[in-house]
């Protein structure tokens, strides 16, 4: 008999040998790629973690919320954002998901970079070089940030399609708010900012549906989140 574990977001499966009743506790398991027992996933975390982040982000930026209360954005982007990012993304990496791991610890760093960016070196950044300056530079920090994301997207295809839409979206996310910063004071940036907003919005409800798919699943024991698995050809 043995005890399987499914694989969550490019994770491996894992299949242990079922613990004897009474047995002492179990050893990590031997072979190709095995140095912990089976643990928890830290999928879940990272992808709510994210889906607070556009999701703040997203209100903000289509005015559902007004942008004077932006600053709320930053502290989620400092806390929720890149706290669970990373612990979701270091428990992948323990796991031996790279996928999930390089996920989790990539966009963590991306939100707590973002975060220091707004918060403490904008106003220096602006002052030298005027605020065209600092949009410039900023929409081309979002921009290379899509083009990185079209690279996870490839990877998500393979997982299942929650997965795949969320890094899609977020690669739109990057494209338009990076290009809406270039814009700057432009009348089109504004619409475009808008636009931003609300892909960022829909990226974070489709991040939450992979997190409580792969979370209520996991806890039931059937699929009553349907998540899609990409099927191989063949």
């Amino acid at each position: 008999m043995s005890a399987e574990a499914e694989p969550a977001l490019g994770g491996p499966r894992v299949v242990e040998p079922a613990q004897p009743a009474g047995a002492g506790p179990r050893l990590p398991a031997a072979g190709d790629g095995y140095f912990f027992p089976q643990t928890a996933t830290g999928v879940p975390l990272a992808v709510f973690s994210f889906g607070f982040t556009v999701g703040m982000l997203g209100l903000f930026d289509t005015n559902i919320v007004t942008g004077l209360a932006s600053g709320m954005f930053v502290a989620t982007a400092f806390g929720v954002g890149g706290i669970g990012l990373l612990i979701g993304g270091l428990w992948e990496f323990r796991a031996n998901n790279a996928f999930g791991g390089t996920f989790g610890v990539v966009y963590g760093l991306f939100v707590l970079t973002t975060a220091l960016m707004l918060k403490v070196f904008a106003p220096a950044v602006t002052a030298a070089a005027g605020t065209a300056g600092f949009g410039h530079a900023f929409g081309a920090w979002m921009i290379l940030w899509g083009i990185f994301t079209v690279v996870m997207a490839a990877g998500a295809r393979t997982v299942n399609l929650p997965a795949f839409v969320a890094f899609g979206l977020l690669t739109a996310v990057y494209f338009v708010l990076g290009i809406a910063a270039i814009g700057g004071a432009a009348g089109w940036a504004a619409s475009l900012t808008k636009v931003g907003g609300w892909l960022a919005l829909a990226d974070g409800v489709a991040a939450w549906y992979l997190g409580a798919g792969i979370l209520l699943n996991g806890m039931l024991g059937r699929p009553v989140i349907p998540l899609f698995p990409h099927q191989q050809a063949g």
